[in-house]
């Protein structure tokens, strides 16, 4: 249910008309997650993160998070998109201060899960969005509630900003099957154990 309800969202952004984020501060206090903003700022890239990134296209990356100053001088996380790890070097060099208009839509950080690794700041590496944390790091302060995903397309061609379009699969009968089939093989392997053991 949650998975229909979050692509639903996202299938939504597509149609939605953008708010004034400078506006939404005053008029719209309590903004869904989702909520499509447009905002004229500018992006700090001397303060940034990282994020180790599953495979996009085959191949290994990063998403990249840093300094979003609207212009009403509100500061927030904006993240900028994803870059292929050859690029890393680029970034972690880059300190440019970009004005631009910024189109994006609003996510509010989850909790930790179990498996997912802890941040490491001393390495510039995070793994979820720990706001506090981050405004930590930024020394400088930030929203709390939440961060916002970039969807404008800048001059940099090896970055690329989120879109509208999801990539969540809601297969319910693959999973099934995958977990029958896992399931199976654990049997078999406790069997095979049980005959070894008193044969």
């Amino acid at each position: 249910m949650w998975k229909k309800n979050l692509i639903q969202e996202f299938d939504n952004l597509s149609k939605e008309k953008p708010l004034s984020l400078s506006m939404a501060k005053m008029k719209y206090r309590n903004m869904d997650e989702f909520t499509k903003i447009i905002t004229k700022g500018t992006v700090d890239r001397s303060k940034k993160i990282f994020f180790p990134a599953k495979t996009y296209n085959g191949k290994n990356g990063f998403f990249i998070a840093s300094l979003l100053t609207d212009n009403h001088n509100n500061k927030y996380l904006i993240d900028e998109g994803w870059f292929e790890y050859n690029k890393l070097d680029y970034f972690k060099n880059n300190s440019d201060i970009i004005s631009t208009e910024i189109l994006g839509y609003l996510r509010y950080p989850t909790e930790k899960q179990m498996f997912t690794p802890k941040n490491s700041p001393e390495k510039n590496e995070w793994y979820y969005y720990d706001l506090k944390e981050i405004q930590k790091y930024f020394q400088i302060d930030i929203n709390q509630k939440f961060f916002i995903k970039n969807m404008t397309k800048y001059s940099e061609e090896f970055l690329f900003p989120s879109t509208a379009k999801h990539n969540f699969s809601n297969n319910h009968l693959q999973y099934a099957i995958t977990w029958f089939l896992m399931s199976f093989s654990i049997l078999i392997i406790y069997i095979i154990y049980l005959i070894r053991k008193y044969k």
